[in-house]
């Protein structure tokens, strides 16, 4: 973990450049490791993080800084003994990622992304469609105005309002009785899961 100071030193860029190109890796990469601040300022960002992503994401024509190969240290390249080692440890951390992955999955605790956001659309299509019709109560509500005053409104807003709740409960029920259990695991990563 290094501080933007200290990335912008070693690239030899200004902190400007630096906090430009970590706060687009943290957009496009939210659970990049940072620490932040009591502000919710980065305080210090994972460097084999920033090196990736620069590596990967940068274009090597528009960079001001070097693109450094992730392998490399902050005191310069390591040795090929080392960076075997270290190749074999992230192999062993992906395994154990994978693993956990694996394991989340046969316990149905992952939910597809996509139909996640589908059900979303869904639902909020229903509840739309729903509260679209309240307009077409507006003699009701005329009606108790003019013969109960404030009063009416209320009573005639309250049935109105237990109404669209019901219906849009049994909107959601239906909804809810027709989605399948679990859903289709995707091989490849082409989706994104998200733990519920």
């Amino acid at each position: 973990m290094q501080s933007i100071s200290q990335i912008a030193e070693r690239d030899g860029v200004s902190k400007a450049a630096v906090s430009k190109a970590v706060r687009k890796m943290l957009d496009e990469r939210p659970d990049t490791p940072v620490e932040r601040g009591p502000q919710g300022q980065v305080m210090l960002v994972s460097l084999a993080h920033y090196d990736h992503y620069r590596q990967r994401f940068v274009n090597p024509a528009k960079a001001t800084a070097p693109i450094r190969a992730v392998s490399t240290a902050a005191s310069g390249p390591v040795d090929a003994s080392e960076s075997f080692e270290e190749a074999r440890r992230q192999a062993e951390w992906l395994k154990v990622g994978r693993e956990r992955i694996r394991h989340q999955e046969d316990c149905g605790q992952l939910l597809r992304r996509d139909r996640l956001e589908e059900a979303h659309r869904a639902v909020g299509r229903e509840i739309q469609n729903v509260v679209r019709r309240l307009q077409n109560r507006a003699d009701e509500v005329a009606h108790a105005v003019s013969k109960e005053g404030v009063h009416g409104v209320r009573l005639v807003l309250r049935n109105i309002a237990f109404e669209m709740g019901g219906e849009i409960a049994d909107k959601l029920a239906s909804i809810a009785g027709g989605a399948a259990d679990t859903d289709d695991l995707i091989d490849g990563d082409d989706h994104e899961a998200v733990a519920p």
